[in-house]
């Protein structure tokens, strides 16, 4: 019972401190953009449900659009997701507020809203990007790599995971695998 609590407690804190950012800057913009709401609290709620809102719909369209990121090079799947992002968390924050009436946003704040939510996506896919490439510069030291890249220019894949399994028994199945696919895919 009691670390049941304690970790409701823990997962409560953690999410408030991933929303809270987001909440101040959407509360910086509400403050100086043309807004009219009934509450301060209905406010924070209309926020969270559109934060809510707007994760469920783009999970959904982030699936798609990685499906079709493999057809585009890196920057142009990178705009494109941005661009889709933009348009899906702006309808999210229209439809909202055709329903909920106690809060009024003129379009242009919920355009600055919404620039600010992407430019925020935008930058953290960015960033993720630029975390795995530096993971791909430390990997391509790895002497399993360099073994596979050689490997691969002669086999198919399945003889190629056999043979870096027998050359580098410390290393798992499973890992040889994941690198022999990720080169592949290349």
């Amino acid at each position: 019972m009691m670390s049941r609590l304690v970790s409701s407690v823990s997962l409560v804190f953690l999410v408030l401190l991933l929303v809270l950012p987001l909440l101040m800057i959407d509360g910086l913009i509400l403050s100086v953009g043309d807004v009219s709401y009934d509450s301060f609290v209905g406010c924070l709620v209309f926020l969270l449900c559109f934060y809510l809102a707007s994760l469920l719909v783009s999970v959904i369209f982030d699936g798609t659009m990685r499906a079709f990121g493999g057809l585009f090079k890196r920057p142009v799947s990178n705009v494109l997701f941005t661009v889709v992002n933009f348009w899906v968390s702006l309808s999210v924050l229209l439809w909202m507020d055709l329903y909920v009436e106690s809060i009024t946003i003129s379009f242009a704040t919920k355009v600055v809203l919404v620039f600010i939510h992407t430019l925020l996506f935008y930058l953290m896919h960015h960033l993720s990007d630029s975390t795995a490439k530096a993971s791909e510069v430390t990997e391509s030291l790895d002497p399993v790599v360099k073994e596979a890249l050689r490997l691969l220019e002669n086999e198919d894949p399945v003889p190629c995971v056999e043979t870096l399994c027998l050359r580098f028994p410390d290393r798992t199945k499973k890992d040889v695998i994941r690198i022999v696919h990720r080169l592949h895919s290349k």
